[in-house]
């Protein structure tokens, strides 16, 4: 014991400092700590949805697109019966027909206007049954999708913005789009964002 006593001791090579171990630095950061709340503090588990998510995001579309669909998918899109189940008092009915209740499962795929826009896109005959076949509106997206060819699947959801902005442009400016102009929209929308991302990808090479 007295050995052990008179053991000498040295000073610590370092002062002791407050360390963050979900940073690799040892420095607390929010991200970090967000990570850790989501991931082992709290059950989040009901804002999970299954589906091929992945399929959305490598969309080769213009961001506003990937993000409708996402919200489309999530059942977030503000669509009059949507509107209602949150409390609005607004109608239901469908702003393109006057007929069915606007869900988006009516108004992007089973509303008559709509399926006349998608009958003038060449590769409908491919995908009608797969519109025809489910009743979420989640399924249909990630199955048409997953049928398509890449620039195939980039229009199909160019295709559902401009019918939600042609929903849009009816009810709150009055204004009533053509059907042509409507799949004519999309179309130029795809083509105007990949020729921007093209000229962008020469500029970043040179």
């Amino acid at each position: 014991m007295e050995h052990i006593v008179a053991t000498p001791l040295y000073p610590s090579e370092r002062e002791d400092r407050l360390v963050w171990k979900k940073e690799s630095n040892g420095e607390y950061s929010v991200r970090s700590a967000y990570r850790l709340c989501m991931n082992e503090l709290l059950d989040t588990s009901h804002f999970k949805v299954e589906g091929a998510w992945d399929l959305i995001w490598r969309l080769k579309v213009p961001p506003r697109v990937r993000t409708l669909i996402w919200r489309i998918c999530r059942n977030c899109l503000p669509t009059r019966t949507r509107l209602r189940d949150k409390g609005v008092n607004c109608a239901t009915v469908c702003a393109l027909c006057n007929v069915d209740e606007e869900d988006s499962l009516h108004l992007l795929f089973r509303c008559p206007g709509s399926r006349n826009i998608w009958s003038m896109w060449n590769v409908f005959s491919v995908v009608s049954h797969i519109f025809d076949q489910y009743q979420n509106i989640k399924d249909i997206i990630f199955e048409t999708i997953k049928v398509l060819s890449n620039g195939d699947e980039s229009l199909f959801g160019c295709i559902i913005w401009s019918i939600w902005k042609q929903r849009n442009n009816k009810i709150w400016k009055e204004v009533t789009d053509a059907q042509g102009f409507v799949f004519d929209r999309a179309k130029t929308l795809l083509q105007d964002w990949t020729s921007a991302k093209m000229i962008q990808k020469k500029i970043c090479q040179q």
